[in-house]
């Protein structure tokens, strides 16, 4: 793009850039971490910046093969600036969410309408999946963006070499870092774009798949940049577990209890997502039905952009609806290329764009202000998702850097970020009648338990400190009555008061 493009897409681009990052702030600043996800995550980036090894990542000081590492680079690379905290942590995640929507705004440029681009932008960066699962600390926001950019620069390449209007050499570099970026971002997802490229490319003959074939190896190199020594340093074990574990037992197995249970289950499942689109993608998924006859949401794909776009977004679901796993926002990667088809097709359709812009514009900001009001009002109500925490916060001054942390009858990766605040030893877990043991041995010793399993204990408190706190738990939502339910906590810290035997140095 030359300078004299500079004020027709750098300056929305900009507003655009700053309009998102400014309605997720609230949601991303307010909140403690949540989930099972969001803390090991933050955690796993906190130990990579204070251990500083950058190949393998570790979650209370324990290798942790879930993911690849670009994640906590980014994370790590945030807390250097903004400190060790939730906001810190999104913050990765805000910006990939930002970057999706200023691609697919300048993807409608080239396609010749702004204005599609725009729409698209705002269909995928305001619709409800996306405020929620792209405001949090894990590495969906970011596989997105790369998978979009490698659909994008695909697409930039085949459309120059079939209109002769240019050399598609950047583009090809584009799509080599679109492709590594996706891999180091996730995993294997990051290939889903390629399938439909390479089918789009038939029509150029095997000089020209394998041209694509080559670029796809520069970005192999990439990826190889960390996975050798990530692979030397694990003896094999990264690519063992992450790959065949994490990935393999999502697509067979309900992993972590999300998925069918039995066959007929998993077959009355499959067309789950087709269906939950209609939830995740509002506010604009309405307009689709509204505007049904005028987008030709039946027609078949009016060229190949159309079928190139379709196989993308196509591909995502029915991929996905295969796994036994499931979670709504496992079809994320399609929306935006669904969010482009449908800015597409509404501008060639005649429609003023005012309507889905207004549309997605309110909906962001309702959500948004409500986000200011009831987020501060529930956590100054008792609605605390981070009962650790406060128990932290009011225990500072008692916990030490060598006091060793044990929980009881409680287990979540919430414990570890929030301890890490002060203590710089993992956190064990024992049986409840193991505490009072626990607790009599020399050197400065917690632990943390439910209320029940403290007053089972009965423990003689002569000598010890003893704080509570009440919440919920965010990472155990149960089933009642066939709706989620947020599980309360009532948790004690039980700290001994003899001095530690270990100071922060660890000397």
């Amino acid at each position: 793009m030359n300078a004299t493009a500079l004020p027709g897409f750098w300056k929305p681009a900009l507003v655009l850039l700053a309009l998102t990052l400014l309605l997720a702030l609230p949601q991303a600043a307010l909140l403690p971490l949540l989930d099972r996800d969001e803390p090991r995550f933050a955690e796993a980036s906190r130990e990579m910046l204070g251990s500083h090894n950058f190949v393998v990542p570790t979650f209370n000081f324990a290798p942790r093969y879930a993911k690849p590492p670009l994640i906590y680079w980014c994370m790590a690379a945030s807390y250097e600036i903004f400190g060790e905290n939730a906001f810190a942590a999104r913050l990765p995640s805000l910006l990939a969410v930002a970057g999706t929507a200023v691609l697919l705004l300048r993807w409608g440029r080239a396609l010749g309408s702004q204005a599609a681009g725009l729409i698209a932008a705002l269909a995928y960066s305001l619709c409800l999946q996306v405020m929620q699962q792209g405001r949090v600390a894990t590495a969906d926001a970011l596989l997105i963006f790369f998978m979009t950019l490698t659909g994008f620069a695909g697409w930039r390449m085949l459309d120059l070499v079939r209109t002769g209007n240019g050399s598609w050499n950047l583009w090809g570099i584009i799509l080599a870092v679109g492709f590594g970026g996706g891999f180091l971002a996730k995993g294997p997802e990051a290939l889903l774009p390629i399938v439909p490229l390479l089918v789009s490319a038939r029509w150029m003959g095997w000089r020209g798949i394998a041209s694509f074939l080559l670029i796809l190896a520069l970005g192999l190199l990439i990826v190889a940049a960390w996975a050798v020594p990530a692979f030397i340093q694990t003896h094999g074990d990264y690519w063992r577990e992450g790959l065949g574990h994490d990935v393999g037992d999502r697509m067979v197995t309900g992993f972590q209890g999300h998925g069918a249970s039995t066959f007929g289950l998993y077959l009355l499942g499959v067309p789950l997502y087709l269906l939950t689109f209609w939830i995740s993608a509002l506010p604009w998924s309405p307009l689709l039905l509204l505007r049904a006859r005028a987008l030709r949401l039946i027609a078949p794909p009016q060229d190949w952009t159309d079928c190139y776009l379709f196989g993308n977004a196509a591909l995502v679901f029915f991929v996905f609806s295969l796994m036994v796993t499931k979670l709504p926002h496992y079809t994320l990667p399609a929306f935006p290329f669904l969010a482009l088809l449908f800015g597409r097709r509404w501008m060639a359709a005649g429609l003023s764009p005012a309507l889905p812009l207004r549309t997605m514009l309110v909906f962001g900001m309702i959500v948004t202000m409500a986000t200011l009001v009831v987020v501060p009002w529930l956590l100054a109500h008792g609605g605390n998702p981070s009962p650790v925490g406060d128990l932290v916060r009011q225990a500072r001054g008692d916990l030490q850097p060598g006091t060793r942390v044990v929980t009881v009858d409680f287990a979540e990766p919430n414990t570890v970020w929030e301890m890490r605040r002060v203590v710089l030893l993992p956190v064990d877990q024992i049986a409840p009648d193991a505490a009072g043991d626990f607790l009599a041995r020399p050197g400065s010793r917690a632990v943390i338990m439910t209320r029940a399993a403290w007053l089972k204990a009965g423990l003689d408190d002569t000598g010890l400190k003893v704080y509570e706190a009440h919440g919920f738990s965010a990472a155990r939502p149960v089933a009642f009555h066939g709706w989620p339910r947020l599980v309360p906590l009532d948790l004690v810290l039980v700290i001994t008061t003899q001095p530690s035997l270990l100071t922060r140095n660890g000397n």
